[in-house]
């Protein structure tokens, strides 16, 4: 009777607690003033006759009252300082912090919805319960919340401000498409929306191999996606070429993208936002390259408080912070990343080392005691992002990344000493104007510069005798793009834009000695570029999505018009079964050639020209292709076959150097392919497999008879497995990777009687190398110290190659240049097991 009484007890009083009163809103804050010892400022008919209804719990704790408040009545509370609060209506310079409980017409929690305010640096995704939330986001703002299954729902950032987070709820669609948008498409941050992959590296647990999020190594997780040489920055897309590939960071054009010659990506995903991964269907804004696009942006967002982090690996330290100066208003990034190889070696530099310098004179010189190699490789982003509150915003970015390598030999003896100097270096700046407020009607201004160094030298000593022989590139680019963006009520938006870019590049191969100068080869071209293009763009919720328009550009010195119609398309079949379809049609003025000149480093010996009316032609590509989408039950399938086809290659451009050295021909390339996609995802684990094929088929004037042969490049079939394993603070990452062999061309070696080595060909390109595989592991863990939970901590290991196979990437073969000349055959080796170890912290 006595626990009866004390529960009965309990429950008057809990409920009297919990209870709802109504109150005059005047009262309710006069009550505030004379209980809390704080005052209100307010005109007498802002609050006019107002009532609202609060509970004893409200009024006790002022953090949980003004915020209700605020959402209840729809005006600003604005707190001066400690006593004195405004109350005011919300201007469209406002900042505020929204939820919302997102569910279906049963009342049961949606995971995975993707809410997009207008500005696409505000977005979320709701987790397992159907929550999200988005902090420090205009007032004036509105959000669609997009899901596989679901109608297209719009909601305002008012709406979304109450702060016990509002129900959502989302109407189940019957019968049409609403915008694809794939969850954890590769891997877990990584989404697919309609023909767009969007990665977030702040939201990638973990890749296969890699402790960190590389930009580029996550690119490759796509099928359809080849590196044959295993570096994060030659990447080749459906039959593509590196160079063919646009590549971007945060507007400004990049044309080296890698350190380590390659196999690590040149930006720093601590400091990346967003990156927009296309290869098919690219909206007409994108233009310059015959490729897939890469679109990598840093956060425009100011913090409401200091954010950074610190870290490092085997391989390099980095850091980054990010600044608010004034709230709400102006704040600056800042990063940086450095080797640290020149002041130790670990063993996983090392393994990066042997792979890089194999066949190449360190390697030779490797147990030379007089032999001295210094590398290092270093770079820096600067960005500054003001928002007047008044709808607009401004940005200035700066790019910057150097690599740089030295090697000396010498002989104490004879006094001889020589010495190859490598630099490569990639510097860029954007300033970028935006207005977007709210709809209907938004608009981009921006302006960019890029300048791009390749600078090698060799410095020969003998006899107290220097000769000096150089290899230079040089580009100057610069460019102003203006995009305009009109959204119709009814989800129909168009996009018109201008574009402009002026290109300098020029290089040069010379000799130098005390008695002569020659110039082996140069080139210095420079072309204006204004293009012109226009978007359609229909995204209904429940019924189809296209994207139409058209790019024109003049080449002025080439005096050459190009339109480039571009066209994607998706439609729902029946319940969660969906067809796409896409063309486009592309040019290119820029693109690198193999130089054999001067290559006694044989590093980085690919240089960049320009297309000209005596030169090297312009390329141009176009690309169809057809697929289909089934998603069900947390499974998802997709299938795509593709046809391009490319002219205006060069055998330069594409490489070769069996069986035709230097010779320049003009030819194209055909390629038909099909790509194959699956993902699974259970209670903490998530698989994905991928099947590629490519077919490749190159077609020269005067080269092989005219007759078509595979690429150089043709790598047939290819299988990507990958496996996700969340637990707690824990994430495993597993992945398998399986491809054919690289096409090469094989020789038949005969010695004539007398003179030089005579070499004959077989078939170009009718060989392949061994099959190549190899396992990759990730583990990560995640920490948090209960003394300060702003800072959170993580430690990683990683280990490429696991079980240490010897796949073969390449082969070629050369013949010395001497009278008693002999045949070389040169192979390159992949990585062999390599493990790496991180430590970071965050603040």
């Amino acid at each position: 009777m006595r626990n009866c009484l004390i529960i009965l007890i309990f429950f008057c009083h809990f409920s009297a607690y919990c209870k709802q009163e109504v109150w005059h809103i005047k009262d309710l804050l006069k009550k505030l003033e004379r209980s809390s010892d704080i005052r209100f400022s307010y005109e007498e008919n802002l609050l006019g006759d107002i009532t609202v209804q609060v509970t004893r719990s409200q009024l006790e704790d002022l953090s949980i009252l003004i915020p209700y408040l605020q959402a209840s009545l729809g005006l600003r509370f604005e707190q001066v300082n400690e006593v004195y609060y405004i109350i005011r209506p919300f201007g469209t310079g406002d900042r505020i912090d929204i939820c919302g409980l997102v569910q279906d017409e049963k009342g049961q929690a949606i995971p995975g919805v993707l809410i997009n305010g207008d500005e696409t640096e505000y977005s979320a995704v709701s987790d397992q319960d159907g929550y999200f939330t988005i902090k420090n986001v205009p007032f004036s703002m509105s959000f669609s919340l997009r899901h596989l299954g679901f109608n297209l729902r719009r909601s305002s950032a008012q709406e979304l401000l109450d702060p016990s987070c509002n129900r959502l709820t989302l109407i189940e669609s019957v019968g049409f498409l609403e915008t694809l948008t794939v969850k954890d498409y590769l891997a877990v941050g990584i989404m697919k929306e309609n023909n767009q992959v969007k990665i977030y590296p702040s939201e990638i647990k973990i890749l296969p191999g890699h402790t960190e999020p590389d930009l580029m190594q996550s690119i490759q997780l796509s099928p359809g996606v080849n590196s044959p040489f295993e570096t994060a920055s030659g990447i080749h897309v459906r039959g593509g070429s590196p160079d063919q590939n646009l590549v971007l960071w945060n507007g400004i054009r990049t044309y080296n993208q890698g350190h380590f010659f390659g196999m690590l990506s040149a930006f720093n995903p601590y400091t990346t936002d967003e990156v927009t991964f296309i290869k098919s269907g690219t909206n007409a804004q994108y233009g310059e390259r015959v490729s897939s696009v890469i679109d990598i942006r840093t956060t425009e967002k100011v913090p409401e408080k200091i954010t950074g982090g610190l870290g490092f690996n085997l391989l390099h330290t980095d850091g980054n912070i990010h600044v608010p100066i004034f709230k709400d208003k102006l704040s600056v990034q800042l990063s940086g990343r450095r080797s640290y190889n020149d002041l130790i070696e670990t063993p996983t530099y090392n393994s990066y080392a042997e792979r890089v310098f194999q066949n190449t004179k360190i390697a030779e010189n490797a147990s030379n005691q007089q032999a001295n190699n210094q590398f290092f490789f270093h770079d820096f982003n600067t960005n500054v992002n003001y928002h007047t509150g008044s709808g607009y915003s401004l940005r200035f970015s700066s790019l910057f990344d150097n690599n740089s390598l030295q090697f000396v030999t010498s002989n104490d003896s004879t006094g001889e000493r020589f010495t190859d100097q490598l630099n490569t270096k990639n510097e860029g700046y954007n300033f970028t104007l935006k207005k977007q407020d709210k709809r209907p009607l938004s608009f981009l201004l921006s302006g960019q510069y890029s300048k791009y160094l390749l600078s090698y030298a060799f410095n020969s000593l003998v006899d107290d005798t220097l000769d000096i022989a150089t290899k230079k590139n040089f580009i100057h680019d610069y460019g102003l793009h203006f995009n305009s963006r009109y959204a119709f009520e009814n989800n129909h938006s168009i996009q018109l834009g201008y574009e402009y870019s002026y290109k300098q590049i020029r290089y040069a191969f010379e000799q130098e000695s005390p008695t002569y100068s020659l110039v082996l080869d140069a080139a210095d071209n420079h072309l204006n570029t204004h293009s012109l293009y226009a978007e359609y763009q229909l995204d209904y919720g429940q019924n189809s999505y296209l994207q139409f328009g058209t790019r024109l550009n003049y080449y002025q010195e080439l005096d050459k018009y190009y339109a480039e119609p571009r066209l994607y398309i998706e439609q729902q079949v029946v319940n969660r079964w969906f067809i796409t379809a896409s063309g486009e049609y592309r040019t290119q003025a820029v693109s690198q050639i193999r130089e054999s000149v001067i290559s006694d480093l044989s590093l980085e010996n690919k240089v960049w020209t320009l297309a000209s009316t005596d030169g090297f032609p312009l390329t141009t590509s176009y690309q169809v292709s057809a697929g289909t989408i089934f998603d069900k039950h947390n499974f998802y399938a997709e299938a795509e076959a593709y046809y391009r086809d490319i002219s205006g290659i060069t055998t330069l451009t594409f490489g070769f150097l069996n069986p035709i050295g230097n010779d320049f021909s003009v030819g194209s390339s055909s390629i038909k392919g099909f790509d194959l996609f699956i993902k699974k995802q259970f209670t903490g684990y998530k698989t994905w497999l991928s099947y590629s094929y490519i077919y490749s088929l190159n077609e020269f004037t005067g080269l092989n008879e005219n007759k078509p042969f595979p690429g150089n490049w043709n790598i047939e079939h290819t299988v990507k497995w990958s496996h996700f394993y969340s637990l707690d603070k824990v994430q495993f990452s597993l992945g398998w990777l399986w491809h054919t062999g690289k096409a090469y061309t094989e020789v038949v070696e005969e010695t004539g009687q007398q003179g030089p080595v005579i070499v004959a060909f077989d078939g170009i390109n009718t060989q392949k190398l061994p099959v190549y595989h190899r396992l990759d592991a990730s583990v990560v863990y995640d920490l948090q110290h209960k003394s300060n939970d702003r800072i959170k901590y993580r430690v990683g290991l990683s280990v490429l190659n696991i079980y240490n196979r010897q796949n073969q990437l390449n082969r070629e073969y050369r013949t010395t240049p001497s009278l008693e000349n002999r045949l070389i055959e040169t192979n390159i080796y992949a990585l062999g097991i390599t493990p790496n170890l991180v430590f970071r912290m965050f603040w």
